[in-house]
This record gives C-alpha cells, structure tokens and sequence, in this order.
C-alpha cells in the first residue's frame, strides 16, 4: 500500500497554517490524481468489445478517484483555495513513486493490463492497511504493512490527519467554512453515480461535510482497516467535541447479502465501501483472482474469490509500450502522429479540469466531451506498432511528453 511521509502527517495532528492546510489538501488532490494514468493505460489496453467485466471494474475505480479528486478539490475551495489540475498532471513521472509517497519498493509505471500489473502495482496502490494476524481475501498467510516509527503513515492514516487538521482549524478560526464558494464547487450529482456516503450534492458547507468526504474518500479505496476495534467499519472521527461515527460498510453487499451460510461476520475484513460497492482493492482483486468475490465462513478473512468468474483474455490485451512518452516515437511516424493527438487531448483536458475546480464548474461539460475524446485518441494510438515487423509490441497513449 502507499505510505506517506510520516512528518506530513505528524504536522496535520499538531495543527497547522491556513497555507500549510491548503497544502496538504493539495496533496491529497495530487494522490488522487496521480492514479488515474496508471489505471486509464490499463484500461485503453484492452481491446475493445473483450474482457468486459474487468473493463467494467477498472472504469468504475477511475470513475471513482476522480469522484476522490474532485470532494478533496471541493474541500480545498471551501477553505480559499483552488488546484492547479495542469501542474499536477505535468509534474507526474513515471514509473516512480507517487506524490509525496516514499516506499521505494512501489515504483508506480503505466503498462498494459496484466496479472503482474494488477498484484504490483494496482492491489499495491490500494491493499488495505493491515495489522499483524490480519489476512485478506486470496492471501495465503498475513502481510502486515510494515511500520516504520517516525518515518513513513499509510494514506488512511494521512487522510485522518487530516481530518484532525481541519477541525483544529475550524476550532481556532470558525470562520474556515464561512465563506465556502459553493458556486465554485463541482455538483457530483450531475456527473456521479449516487453516493449515499458522500456529502449532499459532493459540496463543502461545513466541517461535518468534509469529514463526509474524507469517509467516502477513505472506504472506497485509500485506507481501509481490517480487524482490531474499528473492524472497517466503526471509525470514529471527533468533531466539534462529538464522537462522529464515520458511515462506513457494516454488512455485507447487498448482492452477496444472502450469500455463505446465512451470512459473515466482518470481524475479519470489510470489503464493502459503504455504497454497494467493493473498494478498489478488491475490485482489482476479482480481475487477478479471476472470480467474484464472495463471503465464505470457511475462509480465515471471511472471504473469498470463488464467485462467478471475471475472465482476463490477455491474448486480447495490447501489448503496449511500457512508461511511454512522446518522445519514445520516430517523429513523422504513425505512432507519432497519434501519440501527439493523444497528449494535446489529455493537456486539454487538464486544461477544463483546472477551469472546472478554478470557478467554472460549467467546464465540467467539456471536460466530459475530452474524457470520451481521449478514450477515441487512445484506440488510434494502439493500432501502431512500434516494435518491428517480428513484435507485437504496439504504441501507448502517452501521459508524459518526454521520458
């Protein structure tokens, strides 16, 4: 799982600045941001009309970090500030660690769709925070994350960090919310799926609010516990002197509800992200293990990935270019041609992102037009070969212009 530097978390708990809040809200837009290349260079891999289930899977994990993306940026204009959604995206190299994270052991690179790609990089960005003894589902024996005292926290850890930072702030200035530019922030109801969890319309009019956001942040994906007192679901947050429950999953999906022997207890592990969902480890974890996953009392986590299948056809896979840029292409070349096609769409598109979290929410519009442009141009990219007439290695839609 990704870990962040201790000292940025250590900060959050004392307190901070209104200018160093701001900054580590920042960070957590960047983190979010950050995955999205990764995950999309995996899902332009797949051949279009194959492997439609793990297609289905990872779209809804990218839907879901920029959902991610956009609470944090909301929670950053709610206290006066506003990304910088083109220096995020331009300052993202790869394969390297992701912002502000410094497990070395987690290069983070954007390759096609594979098994290694979905246990070393994928389940590894999102893998739960897990305690000694604790097991997750498909896991042979426990693998806790490693604790490192004073240097390094788990992104949970930095996003209940936080949470503590806003509220000592709200504490020592009741004004941070008092002038939250709702006009500025962006409606998630018109552009998400519902989410019961998150705040009304995604927006930030108060504390309470952000620790919504923070919550649904955390349980679809960045910091999921197992085990101990929380079981994944019981996390509290104290807010303006009262113990608040965060609304996290406490039962299983509604679609497994009557799976297993009448049911399973959560003691063990809490997959569920609390809107009918799995969290995107999970998620991932169904495209690897290649089943569903479903409760099972007989397994030590409660449970397993022996549902129905969710088949992985690399041989319907691109082979792509791995960390392309472009840079990599011959320039004239067709894969050239489209690779610069690819990248002017994806700089536009950071472009009406930063219009949609800098005071035009109405951008979002043309932001979805690029979206579903940037998938056309992604096709384009992957039908050049770029490896000689003996490989099948083929061009990838470049997120960096040079390597």
């Amino acid at each position: 799982m990704l870990r962040i530097k201790q000292s940025i978390i250590n900060q959050l708990l004392k307190g901070c600045s209104l200018d160093e809040l701001k900054k580590a809200v920042t960070t957590a837009i960047a983190l979010e941001f950050s995955t999205i290349p990764p995950y999309l260079t995996g899902l332009f891999s797949i051949m279009p009309g194959s492997n439609q289930r793990a297609s289905a899977l990872i779209q809804s994990i990218v839907t879901e970090e920029m959902l991610h993306l956009t609470l944090a940026s909301n929670i950053l204009i709610a206290i006066g500030g506003n990304p910088d959604i083109v220096a995020i995206g331009r300052s993202l190299v790869y394969p390297g660690p992701l912002p502000d994270q410094i497990d070395n052991d987690l290069q983070v690179g954007l390759a096609a769709l594979s098994k290694p790609q979905l246990k070393k990089v994928f389940m590894a960005i999102e893998r739960p925070e897990t305690k000694p003894g604790e097991i997750l589902p498909g896991e042979e024996a426990p693998q806790p994350t490693p604790v490192d005292p004073g240097e390094f926290g788990s992104i949970g850890q930095f996003y209940k960090a936080l949470l503590t930072a806003l509220a000592i702030a709200n504490a020592n200035n009741p004004g941070l919310f008092s002038t939250p530019r709702l006009e500025q922030q962006l409606d998630i109801s018109k552009w998400f799926p519902p989410v019961p969890t998150a705040p009304a319309n995604g927006q930030i009019r108060n504390l309470d609010d952000a620790a919504m956001a923070i919550n649904t942040i955390i349980i679809q994906g960045e910091g999921i516990e197992t085990g101990g007192e929380s079981q994944g679901n019981l996390e509290g947050q104290r807010i303006e002197g009262k113990l608040r429950k965060a609304n996290l999953n406490e039962s299983i999906l509604p679609r497994h509800r009557h799976g297993g022997n009448g049911g399973v207890s959560v003691e063990n592990v809490s997959p569920g992200d609390g809107d009918g969902s799995y969290a995107h480890y999970f998620k991932f974890g169904e495209i690897f293990y290649g089943r569903e996953l479903m409760p099972d009392p007989e397994a030590v986590s409660g449970w397993s990935y022996n549902g129905a299948p969710v088949p992985l056809d690399e041989s319907q896979i691109y082979n792509f270019l791995p960390n392309a840029a472009v840079s990599d292409y011959l320039p004239g070349s067709s894969a050239s041609v489209a690779a610069q096609r690819f990248y002017d769409a994806y700089q536009m598109l950071l472009t009406s992102l930063n219009q949609v979290f800098n005071g035009k929410p109405a951008a979002m519009d043309r932001a979805m037009g690029l979206m579903y442009q940037l998938k056309l141009q992604a096709q384009q990219v992957a039908q050049c070969p770029v490896g000689g007439n003996a490989s099948n290695l083929m061009a990838a839609p470049p997120f960096m212009l040079i390597r």
